[in-house]
C-alpha cells in the first residue's frame, strides 16, 4: 500500500491544453469576440484562476460574446471549467447567460454540473456562485477527439448587474478526471465539516482515500483486493462474461459516521453502515466500532452490569462489541465492494435499471461473514436468514414475489430488512439452481432505461410467477431450515 499526505495530491496534472484556452496568458489572445474582460484570481479561493467577466464595469453595452476554437486533443475525457452566472438578488439566471461548446453543427454539447455531494450532472444551464465561489462544469469530450469544436462564452442580458463569469478551462485525461474529482470531494468535506486530514492508500486495483487509522484503511482496500479475485474468478466460472473495469476503482473511507453524513450530505441512519454511491462510482464506509447504535447498545449493556465480577463482565462485553463491529466492517466491505464490482464488470449496468432486489442480493450473495471471517461468494448468509425464519414459522407473512420485483417501494417500507434477505435468497436460487437462464436474464435487462419490463422479463427468463414462487418459497424454507439458529 502507498500512504501519500493528501497536501500533495491537489497537484494533479491534466491533458495539455491550447495555449491561453485557460487565460494563463494574461490577455484574451486566441479569443475572438468582445464584450468580456480579464480578473484575476480570488485570493481566498485556493481553487481559483485568471478568468473572464462580462461584469457591467468592463462592458458599458451590457451584452458581450467570445470564443475560443480548438481542436479536442487526443485522450481527452472531459473539457472543465469553473464559472457562474452573477445576477442580482431577486433576479434568475436564464438562457441569455451561458458557456457552452458546440461544433460545426452549432448543437451545444451536453453540460455536466458538480454537484455538491461531488457527484455530477446534466444541466442545461449556468447556475449562479455556490458560497460565493465559481461551481465546477464539465463537457464529455472522450466522443470528440480530433474534431474542431469552439468554447462560446454568452451575455446576452440586457439587464443591469446580469453577467458570466468564467475561469479554468482544461483538459483532462479519464483516470486524472476521476483522481482530482474525488481529492477535491474529500478535501472540501474536510475542510467545510473539520474532519481529521486525510491519506491515501492504493492498491492494485482499488484506491482509498481516507481519514480513518492506517489499520482500517489499509484493510478495507485489502479486503477490496480480495473480494476482485474471488469475484471474477465466481461469476466467470459460472459461465458470466465480465469485463475488467476501465479505471481505479475508489473508496471514500473515514473514522467515524460524522465523515461518512458528510459525504452523503446528511445524517444517515445508524443501520445504513456503507454504500456504493452510483453516481461518484465510489464506495463509501466508516470504521463501525464509531456506529452510533453499536455504541449505544454496547453502554446500555455495560450499565445493566452485575457488581459483582464487574471487571470481567466490562471485559466480555467489549470483546463481543469488538467482534460485532468487526464483523459489521468486514459484511459492509464486501457487500459495497460487491455492488461496485457488479456495475464495473459489466454484470450490472450502471446507466440503466437495476431492480433493488437484483442488486441488493447479489451483494448479499458476496457478503457472507461469520464471527468476523469472510466467508467464501455464495456462502449461505446466517445474517440473512434472520428475517427469513418468521415467515418460514407462518407467523410473518412474505413480501409477495412479484412486488419483490417489479417495484423498488419495499426499500422504503418496514419490511426493508426481509426484502434484503428474500433479494439474497431469490439471486441465490438462481445461481445455484437457474445459473444459464439467470445469465439470458442479465443480458435482456441490461440495456433496460425504465422499470415497466421488469415482470414481463422475469416471466420470459424464468417462466410464470405465480408458479415460480411457489418453488421459492419452498427454497426460503429449506434454507432455514438447514440452518438452524445457534444455540439450538
Amino acid at each position: 500500500m502507498q500512504t501519500l499526505a493528501l497536501v500533495s495530491l491537489c497537484a494533479m496534472i491534466g491533458q495539455t491544453a491550447p495555449a491561453n484556452l485557460d487565460f494563463s496568458q494574461g490577455t484574451l489572445a486566441g479569443w475572438d469576440g468582445a464584450g468580456f474582460h480579464l480578473i484575476a484570481p480570488d485570493p481566498k479561493d485556493a481553487g481559483s484562476s485568471s478568468g473572464v467577466s462580462s461584469g457591467d464595469a468592463g462592458n458599458p453595452t451590457r451584452k458581450g460574446m467570445i470564443r475560443f476554437v480548438l481542436k479536442i486533443p487526443p485522450g481527452a475525457r472531459k473539457l472543465l471549467f469553473r464559472a457562474y452566472a452573477d445576477t442580482p438578488l431577486g433576479i434568475e439566471a436564464d438562457a441569455r447567460l451561458d458557456v457552452i461548446l458546440t461544433g460545426e453543427d452549432r448543437r451545444p454539447v451536453p453540460k455536466q454540473l458538480r454537484t455538491t455531494s461531488g457527484a455530477w450532472s446534466t444541466t442545461s444551464k449556468l447556475l449562479s456562485s455556490w458560497e460565493g465561489k465559481p461551481r465546477d462544469y464539465a463537457w464529455d469530450v472522450a466522443a470528440l477527439q480530433g474534431r474542431l469544436m469552439q468554447v462560446v462564452l454568452i451575455d446576452r442580458d440586457e439587464r443591469p448587474g446580469c453577467h458570466v463569469v468564467a475561469a479554468g478551462f482544461r483538459f483532462l485525461k479519464a483516470e486524472a478526471f476521476q483522481d482530482e474529482d474525488f481529492v477535491r470531494t474529500m478535501v472540501d468535506l474536510q475542510k467545510k465539516h473539520g474532519l481529521a486530514s486525510v491519506s491515501r492508500y492504493s492498491g492494485k486495483r482499488f484506491t482509498a482515500l481516507s481519514n480513518a487509522s492506517e489499520k482500517f484503511s489499509t484493510q478495507s482496500v485489502r479486503f477490496c483486493e480480495i473480494i476482485y479475485d474471488l469475484f471474477y474468478h465466481h461469476f466467470e466460472r459460472k459461465g458470466f462474461a465480465l469485463r475488467p473495469p476501465s479505471q481505479m476503482l475508489m473508496l471514500a473511507v473515514f473514522d467515524g459516521p460524522d465523515g461518512f453524513d458528510a459525504y452523503m450530505n446528511r445524517k444517515m441512519p445508524a443501520g445504513i453502515t456503507g454504500i456504493y454511491h452510483q453516481g461518484s462510482n465510489r464506495l463509501v464506509i466508516y470504521d463501525l466500532r464509531k456506529n452510533r447504535a453499536l455504541l449505544k447498545g454496547r453502554d446500555a449493556a455495560l450499565k445493566k452490569g452485575p457488581r459483582k465480577d464487574s471487571d470481567k463482565f466490562t471485559d466480555l462485553v467489549h470483546r463481543q462489541f469488538d467482534d460485532l463491529a468487526k464483523d459489521f466492517n468486514v459484511s459492509t466491505t464486501m457487500h459495497e465492494a460487491a455492488h461496485q464490482l457488479s456495475f464495473n464488470s459489466g454484470l450490472l449496468n450502471r446507466g440503466g435499471d437495476v431492480a433493488v432486489w437484483l442488486a441488493e442480493g447479489l451483494a448479499c450473495y458476496c457478503e457472507s461473514t461469520e464471527e468476523g471471517d469472510w466467508q467464501a461468494i455464495g456462502s449461505v448468509n446466517r445474517s440473512r436468514l434472520a428475517a427469513l425464519r418468521m415467515p418460514a414459522a407462518g407467523k410473518r407473512a412474505w413480501l409477495p414475489l412479484e412486488k419483490l420485483i417489479a417495484s423498488d417501494r419495499w426499500l422504503e417500507s418496514p419490511q426493508i430488512l426481509q426484502g434484503y434477505s428474500q433479494s439474497w435468497a431469490l439471486f441465490h436460487l438462481l445461481m445455484h439452481e437457474e445459473t444459464p437462464r439467470l445469465r439470458s436474464y442479465l443480458k435482456t435487462t441490461y440495456s433496460r432505461q425504465s422499470p415497466e419490463r421488469r415482470l414481463e422479463d422475469f416471466q420470459t427468463a424464468f417462466g410464470d410467477v405465480a408458479a415460480f414462487e411457489t418453488r421459492y418459497l419452498a427454497y426460503m424454507r429449506k434454507l432455514v431450515e438447514m440452518q438452524p439458529e445457534r444455540g439450538r
